[in-house]
């Protein structure tokens, strides 16, 4: 195995990307916790892709390393943990599993709540590490699997991301990618990017960011492609919640990708966007309650 080497050059687009996630790190932890439920359910279509008992088998039963990117303050990285033995929700754990994950996050005030709250929670197979995910410090072939969510999208080179992915990858390996559907299948987003963009003038364009540039699963599982993985394959899912109709909801998720905008923002332009996300929304309302779907892919390749 080989250590990758540093070049110690200045790297401005990553400065300026990990500056942008620091602004809104005080947001994720903010809402951490109230979205944990939430997160472990969407959490278990990354596991499952992993195939965490076939991997255990391949290696003959010893312990499995997990890498997770941009791991924010804690998801996928708690679900991984869960499911190779550690945490107090013995359900999630898979029998015949154990190991150890590596959080990663480019932010390391991320990491430090990352590790607060598993202290919290008991999880104790996880360590956060602060790592740029397109510039891995981390030996050749260190790790089983390698997961990310909803976190390549907002490299500044994504395809050195995955190929990153796959250098760090053991042969056998396997990576499991997270990632946003097309913005016309996900009307949360179209509406948060039409109401920031008609009252504050700013949305994802507008704030440098691509949430959905691994939208099209073919062209997707081209790249993981020509970053030399095999065995690729995409599922999709569109799960919609069930939320009373009196709560924001659409706030954690705004607050986590235009916070630093919003909080310069005034009480009355915060009344106007909430006004125009529920009358934006309100079509999805059954019942008294939101039905507002989410699309996702997850893309799953193998390292031969």
């Amino acid at each position: 195995m080989t250590t990758p080497t540093s070049d110690n050059t200045p790297d401005t687009a990553a400065d300026k990307s990990s500056q942008t996630w620091q602004n809104l790190s005080t947001d994720w932890i903010t809402w951490a916790e109230r979205l944990a439920p939430a997160a472990e359910k969407i959490n278990r279509h990354m596991i499952e892709a992993a195939d965490l008992p076939g991997l255990a088998t391949l290696r003959n039963g010893a312990p499995l390393d997990v890498l997770d990117l941009a791991s924010g303050v804690g998801e996928p990285a708690f679900s991984f943990a869960r499911a190779l033995g550690s945490g107090t929700d013995d359900s999630a754990n898979i029998p015949g599993v154990a190991g150890h994950v590596t959080a990663s996050d480019i932010v390391s005030d991320m990491c430090d709540a990352l590790m607060e709250r598993a202290a919290e929670e008991e999880i104790s197979n996880i360590k956060a590490v602060p790592a740029n995910m397109e510039k891995l410090p981390f030996e050749d072939q260190s790790f089983d699997v390698v997961s990310c969510r909803f976190g390549v999208m907002f490299c500044e080179d994504p395809d050195k991301a995955l190929r990153e992915a796959f250098r760090v990858l053991r042969p056998g390996g396997k990576a499991v990618f997270m990632v946003w559907a097309p913005l016309v299948d996900n009307p949360l987003f179209a509406a948060m990017d039409a109401v920031l963009g008609n009252i504050l003038g700013i949305g994802f364009d507008a704030a440098g960011l691509d949430p959905f540039c691994f939208g099209d699963a073919d062209q997707s599982m081209m790249r993981f492609e020509k970053a030399g993985f095999t065995g690729i394959e995409a599922t999709t899912h569109s799960p919609a919640g069930r939320i009373p109709e009196n709560a924001p909801f659409w706030k954690p998720q705004m607050d986590m990708l235009f916070g630093n905008v919003l909080r310069k923002s005034s009480d009355m332009e915060v009344g106007a966007i909430n006004a125009a996300m529920f009358e934006t929304l309100a079509p999805y309302i059954e019942d008294g309650h939101f039905q507002v779907p989410i699309c996702f892919h997850v893309l799953s390749a193998k390292r031969a």
